[in-house]
């Protein structure tokens, strides 16, 4: 296997090597765009490589399931992708999550009949989970799970309301850090069930990829401080197989130098922080991190806003936020 191999899976370390040994086979006759894409795979290999250091890692997906009460699929949006999203240990990490959604969840308990459209559209259902997913209320409470508090006042601006909700959202990651829940809020407006699916990318070490998804997951949080998410698949990417010619697709060459980074900067806060994955030292000190973090994105403190742009996509695309994997370069 050699050197590109220590350390590394089978599948992975033959990439590696089919990637420089296809970099080192420039012909006379090649077109130039095949020489810049076999340059481009090539330095994206060797900067995974030489973030890897020998290491035994595997990137990751999981996919996470979140449910929220809101009026409409704008403020459902905003709950779901501008405020429940996962942290990273390096804190929110847009390179390596993307949200599908939001759509009604059509659930008996969400409260929505299947005649209801409530923005007017015809979003698509969905069809009752599986058990052990999320339900449409809380567990053991008549409240649906809500993300971002209720509204204080009808006649609030869209950035009034926006900010405060997220300071709800603060104080629910501030709770969730210290390992403590609050009441829901006591007078429900009825507001439909809306949900979204998150995949997220991550490396682990051996045995270590269900606890890092669930610690991820589980910075997904209500306005309870409790979690909001549930992960409903984790899957290996150990890159693929070319559609034309059937080579080793090294999962690099699809990430692109960002994604690269933002991966490894994220593993190796998982190897020198506080705390094994999954362990409550390290989801505290996430998402303690995390409130501090919102509330710097929203002015929430001293200083001013980030500005909004891009927090929120178009909802109605059914992808909104975060990256896929080779869109940036």
């Amino acid at each position: 296997m050699g050197i590109s191999g220590r350390g590394d899976l089978p599948w992975t370390a033959s990439a590696v090597d089919d990637v420089r040994v296809r970099a080192a086979e420039y012909g006379p006759h090649e077109r130039s765009g095949e020489r810049s894409r076999r340059r481009r795979e090539s330095l994206d290999v060797e900067a995974w490589e030489s973030r890897r250091r020998g290491r035994t890692a595997r990137l990751w997906n999981a996919e996470l399931l979140v449910r929220t009460a809101a009026p409409n699929a704008v403020d459902a949006a905003f709950r779901l992708v501008a405020l429940a999203h996962p942290y990273h240990r390096t804190g929110h990490a847009p390179r390596l999550y993307s949200v599908a959604g939001p759509i009604l969840w059509r659930g008996a308990a969400a409260g929505v009949s299947a005649e209801e459209d409530v923005d007017g559209g015809d979003p698509e259902a969905s069809p009752t989970p599986p058990p052990g997913l999320l339900p449409g209320v809380a567990a053991g409470t008549e409240h649906p799970v809500l993300v971002g508090g209720l509204p204080h006042r009808g006649d609030a601006t869209c950035e009034d309301a926006e900010r405060a909700q997220a300071a709800d959202h603060a104080v629910a990651l501030e709770l969730a850090g210290r390992g403590s829940h609050r009441a829901p809020p006591r007078h429900a407006p009825g507001w439909p069930c809306w949900q979204v699916w998150q995949r997220v990318a991550f490396l682990a070490g051996p045995g270590d990829a269900p606890a890092r998804a669930a610690e991820l997951a589980a910075t997904v949080i209500d306005t309870r401080g409790a979690p909001a998410a549930a992960v409903t698949r984790l899957a290996p990417q150990d890159g693929r197989r070319d559609p034309v010619d059937g080579r080793l697709v090294h999962p690099a060459c699809d990430a692109g130098p960002h994604r690269i980074d933002a991966l490894w900067d994220d593993f190796d806060a998982v190897e020198t922080g506080l705390g094994d994955p999954g362990e409550p030292v390290a989801l505290a000190a996430v998402c303690l991190a995390a409130a501090r973090e919102v509330r710097a994105e929203f002015g929430l403190g001293d200083g001013n806003p980030v500005p909004a742009v891009g927090r929120v996509r178009c909802a109605g695309t059914g992808r909104a936020g975060g990256a896929e994997q080779g869109a940036e370069r």
